[in-house]
């Protein structure tokens, strides 16, 4: 298929690599900065501007690879007509676009991405349409570069953004506390890197309810204590472990 990229962000990196290995020609990125329009265009092989009035209008798809905010501001500046439009958010349901164009869809990668990793993980593709005929069009699309492609509402995509910051965002801030005390204490923050892996390795054979330990959940106040008193000149980092020690001990102890 012959592709549109609106956006110069580890999103548009991402497919646009991988949509282009896998067959397909990116026609035009389009970026606000053209700089950034034009690094991604000659990754690409594809024309760039920063320009919306000339984007190319012979694309089979127009793939809106920007911000929450930036999708709200595309959709009152851009009309497509009938062509197909998608964006790629996770908490933006699909009505949000539905100005630019009559087709519209959803291709949300359920994945954390960076674009300066070129090698990337399995990607979880999501998927939602205004009608058969676009969906049919944006599995054939997510097939070609995905082996996990689903059909959401936006209500269940939103539920499945939050379940991804739980999972992925809060528990690397985690390991980024708990880097930032290593560093401040003087101890190896590599030493915990077994521990680290151990703790999501063992999710591909057991749930994670099954497998949870520490102090929290035997309710060990003695060493609760100690630990609370090691933070007590870091009231955010003390306030972030005592509710954590709290939701465990109620989450097993229902």
């Amino acid at each position: 298929m012959d592709i549109v990229i609106v956006g110069t962000g580890n999103v548009a990196h991402c497919f646009g690599h991988l949509l282009k290995i896998h067959g397909h020609q990116i026609k035009q990125v389009i970026s606000r900065q053209m700089a950034h329009a034009q690094e991604l265009g000659e990754m690409l092989n594809a024309s760039y501007t920063d320009d919306l009035q000339d984007i190319n209008m012979e694309a089979d798809i127009y793939l809106l690879a920007v911000s929450d905010a930036a999708i709200t501001e595309l959709n009152d500046q851009l009309r497509l007509g009938k062509r197909i439009v998608v964006h790629t958010a996770g908490a933006v349901p699909l009505t949000a676009i539905s100005r630019i164009s009559a087709n519209t869809g959803v291709l949300y990668p359920l994945q954390s991405i960076r674009k300066e990793i070129k090698n990337y993980p399995p990607i979880p593709v999501m998927l939602e349409a205004s009608n058969d005929e676009v969906l049919r069009r944006l599995q054939s699309l997510a097939q070609s570069i995905s082996g996990s492609v689903t059909v959401t509402s936006s209500a269940q995509r939103l539920k499945y953004h939050l379940t991804a910051v739980l999972c992925n965002n809060f528990t690397n801030h985690l390991f980024a506390q708990a880097k930032a005390y290593c560093e401040k204490e003087q101890l190896d923050f590599s030493l915990l890197q077994p521990i680290i892996k151990e703790t999501f390795d063992r999710l591909e054979k057991y749930s994670p309810e099954t497998v949870q330990t520490g102090p929290a959940l035997r309710q060990d106040e003695t060493t609760m204590s100690l630990h609370r008193e090691l933070l007590a000149n870091d009231e955010y980092l003390q306030l972030v472990y005592q509710v954590m020690s709290d939701a465990i001990y109620q989450f097993h102890n229902k």
